[in-house]
């Protein structure tokens, strides 16, 4: 019989529902901003709201709620909050009350995070958004339709909680793999974490203390990443639990030293999560404190551990440097890597299913030979089993297909039954291929683009500021996890490329100059002190910085956090009155009116009062207000 996990399967619920608490309430604060008639993606010029197609084949296509925003009387961005604001109130009440985190209210969560996300364009379309999407969906198979009085784990709880495991070891191989798969130069010289921590999207006050470290620290943090992520992983499936647990915490540990040292929004707190299908009841409450076997388990433990401490020396060649305190150098060629991926991947495969078969056979044995059930609640769990194992076994084969790009050759060798299917359901999101920080940017400097307004064509121009990415010098990050400020993490972005491939920033620039409230309420709450009686401003510019953290010695005689250079024009100056300008933003719907009428002022005038109330503070602090009231509630309860 496999060790208990109903305790453990509910504490990984009862956090799902937190994240899903801290993703719905990020999303809302910034809806009226980014998808507002008058924001900057209008929502309803991506829906096609006058198509005179069935419903059902409107959904099928393209998969949200939001095409029933007619029948609620109420524009698409209205609906939108009205969707964000029902995500909290349930991912609310499933963190308060267990009871609450079944399989309906899951389901009814997923789809509620899916329709929001179909309509989110560039602002929505990052990895964890999908991660959350798919681990959303295997949450839905995990959480049980009623809760039991027994209280105790049931055949299709180990079965389901496998899903979350494979989802676990794609995203962390995956993540390992492509940093080498890249050929970029910074991950095989290992000095990529000497970038990373002032190139990141949006770092956090800890990220220059990060940056200070020494280059040999860096080196030896980006091995240790790669063993975390390419090698603990395959422990995932081990036969011991002590390996399980070490696989696990080490995964731990690599998600809490990249909170502490950046802003990732919720993505590391689902990846922590994910962490909890390692463990049972017995590690986390003592439950069955059974001995059997231990000394065997110790001493593979002891083994295993030993053969990855060595071939961790030999591959990255560890030693005590006469320059430095640890030498570390990848002695194998990206060749070699190439072929031993082509054998890892498929026998990562192998293993996934061999578990997966080892956990459905024990599960049923379970089930058949050790049920202490009722008639009627053994032919329900006989049911519930059935189902789940037919879902599993589709979760897996159609997340084959995203996993195989890893290596071509395991992908063209795939049945093409599974990548019908996939194609089939792709729409819905049900599995993704993952790939975390597949090359380093900002090697030369950060690239920032910082936007400049002037009531005078010739200036002088004054500088705008976010919220939250790096703008003045002197001003150090802020820390905003779990918060996910979209609006920031697209400048990023943009500052990779030009304002010709994002014009979701020329869009942004005019709704500034138009002094459109929702949009400046994304911007950094002081600027209009900074700017007085000069905004809004009657003409805006862009211009393209590298920033660099400054040393030790700089911010000891500055107080500067950052050092940057001018390097050439960004954005071209526009005015709110320049027709090309206009002409451009219709021709991109983003001006224009929505295709439908607002009807149902008496709810619209609702949700305008709930928006008042939660966009009083700063949305980090929204957001920790309502994950701390729940966690008050819970211990008061």
């Amino acid at each position: 019989m496999g060790s208990e996990m109903y305790y453990t399967r509910n504490v990984y619920l009862r956090c799902m529902a937190a994240i899903y608490l801290s993703a719905f309430s990020s999303f809302y604060v910034q809806i009226r901003g980014l998808y507002g008639p008058n924001g900057i993606l209008p929502s309803h010029a991506n829906l096609g709201i006058q198509d005179e197609r069935h419903v059902f084949d409107k959904f099928w296509e393209n998969p949200t709620l939001l095409h029933l925003a007619p029948m609620f009387g109420l524009t698409v961005s209205y609906c939108m909050e009205l969707f964000a604001l029902t995500g909290i109130l349930l991912s609310f009440l499933g963190l308060v009350y267990q009871k609450i985190c079944n399989l309906f209210v899951f389901f009814t969560l997923w789809l509620l995070y899916l329709s929001l996300y179909k309509v989110g364009q560039t602002f929505l379309h990052f990895q964890w958004d999908i991660m959350l999407l798919e681990s959303g969906f295997i949450t839905i198979v995990v959480a049980p339709i009623i809760y039991s009085k027994k209280r105790r784990t049931t055949p299709r709880d180990r079965l389901c909680f496998w899903l979350v495991k494979w989802l676990l070891f794609r995203l962390m191989f995956a993540s390992g793999v492509v940093k080498l798969t890249s050929k970029c130069p910074t991950w095989w010289n290992l000095s990529a974490l000497t970038v990373h921590y002032e190139s990141q999207c949006i770092p956090n006050p800890l990220s220059w203390y990060f940056h200070q470290s020494p280059v040999w620290f860096h080196k030896l943090s980006v091995v240790a990443t790669y063993v975390i992520e390419i090698a603990l992983p395959f422990l995932f499936f081990a036969p011991f639990r002590k390996l399980r647990l070490f696989s696990c915490y080490g995964q731990i540990l690599l998600q809490v030293m990249i909170i502490a040292s950046g802003n990732y929004n919720f993505f590391n707190l689902v990846t922590i999560t994910l962490c909890f299908s390692l463990m049972d009841d017995r590690h986390l409450f003592g439950v069955q404190n059974n001995k059997k076997a231990q000394a065997m388990e110790n001493i593979v433990t002891g083994i295993t551990l030993g053969l990855l401490i060595y071939f961790t020396v030999l591959w990255f060649g560890i030693d005590l440097g006469k320059e430095v305190p640890i030498h570390s150098e990848i002695r194998f060629s990206a060749k070699e890597f190439e072929a031993a991926l082509k054998l890892a991947v498929p026998a990562s495969i192998a293993i996934g299913a061999t578990s997966f078969f080892f956990v459905a056979c024990t599960s049923l044995y379970d089930l058949v030979f050790r049920s202490r059930s009722s008639l009627f609640e053994y032919i329900l769990n006989v049911i519930q089993y059935v189902a789940c194992f037919t879902v599993a076994v589709f979760l897996f084969g159609i997340s084959l297909v995203p996993y195989s790009t890893l290596n071509p050759a395991t992908r063209t060798s795939l049945p093409a039954f599974l990548n019908r299917w996939h194609g089939q359901f792709d729409q819905f999101h049900l599995t993704s291929s993952y790939g975390l920080f597949r090359s380093m940017t900002g090697v030369g400097g950060r690239p920032e683009v910082i936007l400049e307004g002037a009531t005078e064509l010739q200036g002088p121009y004054n500088e705008i500021s976010f919220k939250y990415k790096p703008g003045q010098i002197e001003r150090p990050c802020s820390f905003i996890v779990p918060h996910q400020p979209r609006l920031d993490w697209q400048m990023w972005f943009a500052a990779l490329g030009t304002y010709h491939h994002n014009p979701w920033l020329v869009s942004l620039a005019y709704r500034i100059l138009t002094n459109e409230s929702d949009v400046i309420n994304l911007l950094d709450s002081n600027i209009y002190n900074e700017f007085e009686e000069d905004w809004p401003p009657k003409y805006i510019k862009g211009s393209l910085y590298t920033y660099r953290y400054t040393s030790s010695s700089d911010h000891s005689d500055t107080g500067n956090w950052w050092k940057r250079t001018r390097v050439s024009d960004y954005l071209p100056i526009f005015s709110s009155d320049h027709e090309p300008l206009i002409k451009y933003l219709e021709n991109q719907r983003i001006l224009g009116q929505p295709d439908i009428t607002l009807t149902n002022t008496l709810l619209a005038s609702f949700l305008d009062k709930v928006w008042v109330i939660c966009n009083a503070t700063e949305p980090h602090i929204f957001i920790w207000a309502l994950l701390v009231s729940s966690f008050v509630v819970t211990r008061l309860s």
